[in-house]
C-alpha cells in the first residue's frame, strides 16, 4: 500500500486504486466545500458574538452554537433531506449525478448535490469554531495593546480588524 501497489477489489473485481480515485473525485470537493462553509460561518458568527458581548446577538449566537454542538450531524442531515429534498424538492434526495454531462450531470448539478452534505458536515465544526473565535476575540480585547490602540483614537472597528483579529486567529487556526 505504501508503495502505491494495490490489489483488486473482491466486490468490484477492479484495482482498488481506481476505486479510491473515483471516490476522491467527490470526497475532496465535499471536504473543501464543508471547510469553506465552516470557516465563513464560524468566523462571522464568532466575531459578531464577541463584538456584541453579553447582548442579545451574543446570547443568540452562543445558543445556536450550543444547539449545533448538541445535534448529531447524521440527524441534522436527515432533517435537511426531509426539508430540502422531500418537502421543497430543491435538491435530489440521493445519489451523485456526476461532474460531466457524460456522467448524467454537470458541474452545477454536482455542486448542488454536495450542498446538503457539506452543510451537515460543517454544522458541528462551525458551532465549535464560532465559540472558540468568540472566546479568543474577547480575550484579546482585554489586552493592554487594544486599550492603547483605542486611546490613540482608533475606532472600535479599526481596532478589531487591525489588532484584535490578527492575535485572536492563533487558537482558531490551531483548531481548524
Amino acid at each position: 500500500m505504501l508503495q502505491g501497489r494495490t490489489a483488486n477489489s473482491f466486490s468490484y473485481d477492479t484495482p482498488t486504486a481506481e476505486l479510491i480515485a473515483e471516490r476522491l473525485r467527490v470526497t475532496v470537493p465535499l471536504g473543501v466545500l464543508a471547510m469553506v462553509l465552516t470557516t465563513v460561518l464560524a468566523l462571522s458568527l464568532g466575531i459578531y458574538a464577541a463584538s456584541r458581548h453579553n447582548q442579545l446577538g451574543d446570547v443568540g449566537v452562543m445558543a445556536m452554537s450550543q444547539v449545533g454542538i448538541a445535534i448529531p450531524s447524521f440527524w441534522f442531515a436527515i432533517l435537511l433531506i426531509l426539508l430540502f429534498a422531500v418537502k421543497l424538492q430543491w435538491v435530489s434526495a440521493g445519489g451523485f449525478p456526476g461532474w460531466t454531462e457524460d456522467e448524467g450531470g454537470g458541474v452545477l448539478d454536482g455542486l448542488k448535490a454536495l450542498v446538503l452534505p457539506a452543510i451537515a458536515l460543517a454544522l458541528v465544526q462551525a458551532a465549535i469554531l464560532a465559540r472558540v473565535t468568540r472566546s479568543a476575540v474577547l480575550e484579546v480585547m482585554r489586552e493592554d495593546f487594544v486599550r492603547t490602540a483605542r486611546a490613540k483614537g482608533l475606532t472600535r472597528r479599526q481596532t478589531l480588524w487591525r489588532h484584535v483579529l490578527r492575535n485572536a486567529m492563533i487558537p482558531v487556526l490551531t483548531i481548524m
